[in-house]
């Protein structure tokens, strides 16, 4: 066979890893437009209410698409202690501080800030030398992380409550880092489908207690068209839909480069945040993009002598 030409599985390979980046890119744009709709939820019905039941009316959407695709639902009961640890880092915890970062701040800013997660999870694989991760990528790491700095300095006019949203939103993109990390390890076992289940109703779970209060509060009466289809947006595309396929590319490329893809995220977060709450477009703003997007492809870059 001539050199230039690849071998069966070197093409399926190709164009499996073709597929998961541009799956990777429509999570990205759906979470992206998701600061902008959520928010909306969240300052209808509280930074507590709306997360707790956007995940609550997900798991039985969840728990039927796993049983038809696979047959069944079952995990080993040896896996629920760290099934449960993903689901109170992710859920009961992350989502919380998430929601109130959201109320009390920018759209913007939490998509912004959100881009510290590359920079947790590539961190520790860095360190611990797992993933092949090379100095090439950290240096995207950090070139990414640059733009987001550009875009998130002090602006005049900016209050405290726009202060104590971000660092809330900073303590969520930590704890959205240790999830990616740690949620790499059921992918050995299980499926992203099951996975993504089985940690969002161990979310639930960990979440009622903190929820619990103001979700009783909640009157269902004045849910409105808008609230409806803002609870479909989160529950289908953003949970069923996006938490899968973001599970699948953990297992396929790894936990540090598919967490690169929030960089991309955040692009997508900024222009939803203008179109919804008409955030300012600055020249900040694109000079960020231009590094958010050398970031990532330094991030993705593999050495032609390293193996895929």
């Amino acid at each position: 066979m001539p050199k230039w030409r690849l071998s069966s599985s070197e093409e399926t390979n190709r164009l499996e890893r073709r597929f998961v980046f541009l799956s990777l890119a429509l999570v990205s744009s759906i979470w992206g437009f998701n600061f902008g709709i959520m928010r909306l939820g969240v300052l209808t019905l509280g930074p507590l209410a709306f997360p707790f039941l956007r995940f609550l009316f997900s798991v039985p959407l969840f728990l039927f698409t796993l049983w038809k695709s696979e047959g069944s639902v079952k995990i080993a009961w040896r896996d629920v202690p760290l099934f449960l640890l993903l689901g109170c880092i992710g859920f009961g915890a992350y989502q919380p501080l998430w929601s109130y970062g959201l109320r009390l701040s920018l759209a913007s800013h939490s998509a912004l800030l959100l881009s510290l997660t590359p920079v947790i999870v590539a961190t520790i694989v860095f360190v611990r030398g797992e993933e092949g991760f090379r100095g090439v990528n950290f240096l995207g790491v950090l070139l990414g992380f640059l733009g987001v700095v550009l875009l998130t300095l002090p602006q005049k006019g900016e209050g405290l409550n726009v202060l104590l949203g971000d660092l809330l939103t900073l303590g969520a993109a930590f704890l959205w880092g240790l999830y990616c990390y740690l949620g790499k390890r059921l992918l050995a076992k299980y499926s992203p489908l099951r996975s993504s289940t089985w940690s969002i109703i161990f979310g639930v779970l960990t979440m009622f207690p903190v929820c619990a209060r103001d979700v009783f509060r909640v009157s269902f009466s004045g849910f409105s068209f808008l609230l409806l289809c803002v609870f479909l947006y989160g529950t289908f595309l953003s949970s069923l839909v996006a938490y899968v396929l973001w599970m699948r590319g953990i297992g396929s490329i790894g936990a540090s480069r598919t967490a690169a893809f929030q960089y991309l995220t955040q692009i997508f977060g900024v222009l939803g945040a203008w179109l919804i709450f008409r955030d300012p477009l600055t020249p900040r703003l694109f000079a960020s993009m231009g590094l958010v997007g050398l970031g990532l492809l330094l991030t993705q870059w593999k050495p032609a002598f390293q193996e895929i």
